[in-house]
């Protein structure tokens, strides 16, 4: 697996910061950089705003590291992916398989 990790991504958690009124609001926090593997796996169809787009769905693989657990966006190649699913496929703490959904800006 490490002579594919080749696509450098960020790893970023949700921070949320006191705003005015007593309202949170979310902002995010880089985790962490590091190489890994992005596959193409399919593009959806998706509703927002009553507009049809086409969403890309990416499987992204990295070695293992607990401090990525709390991922919920990664940045890769100028976008923004938002993270769907996060799991351990071997149960073996040696990868983490992240499916991530390119959000339209």
């Amino acid at each position: 697996m490490s002579r594919n990790l080749h696509q450098k991504i960020t790893c970023q958690r949700p921070l949320l910061t006191p705003a005015n009124a007593g309202e949170q609001q979310q902002n995010w926090q880089d985790i962490a950089t590091v190489w890994a593997e992005v596959i193409a796996k399919s593009a959806d169809m998706t509703t927002t705003a009553r507009q049809n787009y086409i969403a890309p769905t990416y499987l992204v693989r990295v070695r293992y590291q607990d401090s990525l657990l709390g991922t919920r966006n990664i940045l890769w190649q100028g976008q923004t992916c938002r993270v769907v699913s996060l799991r351990n496929p071997d149960n073996r703490q040696h990868i983490l398989e992240f499916q991530v959904v390119v959000d339209r800006p």
